[in-house]
């Protein structure tokens, strides 16, 4: 079946499409696209100069600080290394205080010294006693004062001082590191 319409009516045109307008439009979109791709490239790279900047300002700020802080190490350890020289002139002044206190008190009745030499950490003494338990209770009361270790017996020998019969001895012995018992 077959329609006709009778009505009359504007019929609507058909517009045929203009290609000349096309690729008009065509390169101004690729080129708008391009513009716009290379003004954010622009920006971005601009951004990243001054972050670089900022970067590099910091850098030879924290440079400076750690120059500063090197030199502070240098001065805290040579501060340290006069507190120590310091601390050890310190010990080195009560220390034979301390030892001549040990050894004093460690002195049985009639024995004497006669001589006592400290070198370092060790210790060499001679004297006189009336008998060599005299001598043995001084080398007990010596490994006993907590001061001393290795407490050794060198010589004793008999001599006789002013028509008195004596045992001249020599002993040697050690001071403990640490100090304990001072």
């Amino acid at each position: 079946m077959i329609r006709i319409n009778l009505i009359r009516g504007k019929r609507k045109k058909r517009r045929e499409l203009n290609l000349n307008f096309l690729y008009l439009l065509i390169p101004l979109l690729v080129l708008a696209v391009v513009f716009a791709y290379h003004r954010m490239l622009t920006n971005r790279i601009e951004t990243l100069q001054s972050n670089i900047q900022k970067a590099t300002t910091e850098i030879a700020r924290l440079k400076k600080e750690i120059g500063e802080v090197e030199k502070f190490k240098l001065r805290k350890a040579e501060l340290q290394q006069k507190v120590d020289i310091i601390s050890n002139l310190q010990n080195g002044r009560t220390l034979p205080v301390k030892v001549f206190e040990k050894i004093s008190a460690s002195i049985p009745e009639k024995c004497w010294i006669d001589q006592l030499a400290i070198k370092s950490d060790k210790i060499s003494l001679s004297g006189v006693a009336l008998n060599n338990h005299t001598i043995a209770n001084f080398m007990t009361a010596l490994g006993q004062s907590g001061r001393f270790q290795r407490v050794e017996l060198g010589s004793a020998e008999q001599t006789t001082v002013m028509g008195v019969k004596l045992m001249k001895f020599n002993l040697t012995f050690q001071t403990i590191p640490d100090g304990r018992g001072a």
